[in-house]
């Protein structure tokens, strides 16, 4: 029987706002504003000792060493490195920005998974996306594959494959833009994928996964493709800021749960996947179809309900952790009581998380974590030291209390004692994990 665990990336000391997501309204929005790391870190840490809390077994890679020196000096910026931040800061200040960048929080955009019991050759298989759409994100690509290969690499079962590569035809943004559905019988699962249009002068922003990358991400994950799925993503949901699937479209387990202009061709599309799922576990699809006069798309948006994180914490039983923004909505706070008092729907209680740190960037909680499926045998080789445990998430507390800034802005990140302070910080908590 498989069982979930979660990965949450660790939120970095050079948390800022940079503004530099394609397409991702409130990144835009707060770019250049003040941040504040020691929170954002603070609100990661609670919602990984939540989960724990919960019975769900939760994980953490650390924060990659930033600014990422190697990517400055291949891009020029090298020699003396306090130089080397001046004439960024002066000739390429968004360069600046993503070499420091914490994107790397949003875990959700890793990699995409395929548990053993879904692969033709019943290996777990992990592909990490190149996220080449990205200035930002694109480095960490290999940086995270090596985390993943390190965090598996006592499960023999596990292929952490090399990341597509990293060509716009082929841009990959993870598991944000995929879905696993299964049955009563949890080892009997469809995988959705959902790309943007191949023509990205249809929307108003660049569509960040394409159907090419979508099915060779399958094939790479050795799934069946007859129980895979593949649908395009809205376009008038990429126009209205939904530049991940998973801003507009959640799942666990045999439930469903998405807006009606989640997907181009809609009820096509979730025909498919109720198909599917149909012909492969035998069973009907639970769904719960959300209407644009329930809750209109700018506000599915600007609350995230959508990027709340679904858990299972007893069999037909889940629980939903929405963000405050979600609590503080008139539409949303008419629909989350519904879906709790329908018999039907597995969703016993709603949680409302403190997240603005993350949200301001564009960030729930779903973002912060990626789910993976294991079996008792793989669980129990994959190696503790990543493991959230009450121990390690108070000396992560510790660390961000005496060592995180409170605030950081853009002009910030040219000072070189900034720099050094937040790559010891960063090695310091990749120490715990060695």
């Amino acid at each position: 029987m498989n069982t979930e665990i979660n990965i949450d990336g660790m939120i970095g000391p050079t948390h800022h706002f940079g503004g530099l997501g394609v397409g991702n309204l409130a990144s835009l929005a707060s770019q250049n504003s003040q941040s504040n790391p020691r929170a954002a870190a603070l609100e990661g840490i609670a919602k990984m000792e939540l989960v724990a809390g919960l019975g769900v077994g939760q994980y953490y890679l650390p924060p990659p060493a930033r600014p990422n020196w190697l990517w400055l000096e291949s891009l020029g910026f090298g020699g003396d490195r306090r130089d080397a931040l001046r004439r960024c800061w002066d000739e390429a200040p968004s360069v600046l920005s993503a070499a420091y960048s914490s994107a790397f929080m949003w875990t959700a955009n890793a990699a995409t998974v395929s548990p053993s019991s879904d692969t033709l050759d019943r290996l777990v298989h992990l592909l990490p996306a190149n996220l080449c759409c990205n200035l930002h994100r694109a480095q960490e690509a290999i940086e995270r594959r090596d985390q993943l290969r390190a965090m598996f690499r006592h499960v023999s079962n596990v292929r952490v494959h090399d990341p597509l590569p990293s060509v716009f035809s082929l841009r990959d943004e993870g598991a944000a833009n995929h879905m696993r559905l299964c049955g009563s019988d949890k080892n009997n699962a469809i995988h959705v994928f959902v790309y943007g249009p191949a023509e990205t002068n249809r929307t108003r922003f660049t569509p960040r996964q394409s159907e090419f990358a979508a099915r060779r991400a399958a094939s790479c994950l050795r799934l069946d493709t007859t129980k895979c799925v593949f649908v395009q993503q809205s376009e008038r949901a990429i126009d209205a800021g939904v530049f991940h699937n998973d801003v507009i479209a959640t799942s666990h387990q045999n439930w469903l749960l998405y807006h009606e202009f989640a997907f181009e061709k809609g009820e096509q599309a979730v025909e498919a996947i109720r198909k599917t799922f149909l012909e492969t576990t035998g069973e009907p699809i639970e769904e719960v179809r959300v209407l644009d006069s329930q809750l209109p798309l700018a506000e599915a948006v600007r609350t995230y309900l959508f990027n709340s994180q679904l858990l299972a914490v007893e069999r037909n039983q889940m629980e939903l952790l929405c963000p405050v923004q979600c609590m503080e909505s008139p539409a949303v706070s008419a629909l989350v009581p519904e879906w709790i008092s329908n018999p039907r729907n597995p969703i016993q209680r709603a949680r409302y998380l403190p997240l603005d740190q993350s949200m301001r960037n564009g960030g729930g909680p779903a973002c912060l974590r990626l789910r993976v499926m294991l079996n008792a045998e793989e669980l129990g080789m994959l190696d503790g030291r990543y493991c959230a445990t009450d121990e390690r998430t108070q000396r992560l507390r510790k660390i961000v209390m005496t060592s995180y800034p409170e605030s950081l802005t853009v002009d910030d990140l040219q000072r070189l004692e900034f720099a050094d302070h937040a790559t010891h910080i960063s090695k310091t908590i990749a120490a715990l994990s060695q």
